[in-house]
């Protein structure tokens, strides 16, 4: 017995991937019982999946809000703890651990500008992918991505939506070409401003810090955006000293 094809709604028929959609379609048709099958494999594989993101994102909930409550107290009590922590350290190696306690907040506070200073950068270079593929909010759309770009490895996520909405809109030349801006542009600049800002405000030279905020993600994950610069700058710090001392033992 003979069956009729099932054929796409005519809204669908005029995406740029209508042909592979009515194949899957006519497969579908033609043995549904294998259909069937590969739907419940596609299922238990999904929710497996969705398993480990719900259990990732309530893990990653749960360090967030340790280190809100962490940084009460430290807000709170910061000045008391860190004169405690700077006399004891003063006690174990002397008055040298007030040079490299200045190069461990000096850092911070490079690491952070870094941050907003590339995010704003980035939000820039967006709004200009977003006007030119012909976005109708490109100023909207540049704050957002400014806003999304303070977290880590977020800037793909604004710019990566914007071309898979542009693709299924039919726009496959402006969506390619917005996907290769971003990837190549916008998510680059990361690389250069964030250390360059930490570079110029430590003294240190710039290859080093992009190799310590590189190393530093790498290492220890999101943290490792300021653990990586510390840990650099402490160690900057002490040999720069040892330099010294040994010249003025030379002398």
């Amino acid at each position: 017995m003979s069956h009729q094809a099932l054929l796409l709604p005519s809204f669908m028929q005029k995406w740029p991937f209508a042909n592979e959609l009515q194949k899957i379609l006519d497969d579908v048709f033609a043995n549904p019982t294998s259909f069937k099958e590969q739907l419940q494999t596609w299922f238990q594989k999904g929710f497996g999946a969705a398993a480990q993101v719900a259990g990732s994102i309530g893990k990653n909930l749960g360090k967030l809000s340790m280190a809100i409550f962490t940084l009460f107290f430290f807000y709170r009590d910061g000045q008391s703890i860190m004169r405690q922590i700077q006399q004891g350290l003063t006690v174990l190696i002397g008055e040298r651990v007030h040079g490299y306690i200045k190069s461990i907040g000096d850092t911070t506070r490079a690491v952070v500008y870094g941050i907003v200073l590339t995010a704003v950068a980035q939000g820039f270079l967006a709004g200009l992918g977003y006007a030119v593929v012909g976005m109708d909010s490109p100023i909207f759309l540049a704050a957002v991505t400014t806003l999304v770009a303070m977290i880590p490895f977020g800037t793909p996520l604004a710019w990566g939506s914007v071309a898979v909405w542009l693709f299924t809109q039919g726009y496959t030349v402006e969506a390619l070409g917005l996907a290769a801006w971003g990837t190549f542009v916008i998510s680059w600049v990361d690389n250069i401003i964030r250390p360059l800002v930490i570079s110029s405000a430590t003294k240190i030279h710039f290859l080093l810090v992009m190799f310590g905020v590189l190393g530093g993600l790498s290492a220890f994950g999101m943290i490792g955006l300021f653990i990586g610069p510390v840990i650099l700058a402490v160690l900057a710090a002490v040999w720069r000293e040892w330099l010294e001392s040994e010249r003025d033992i030379a002398a």
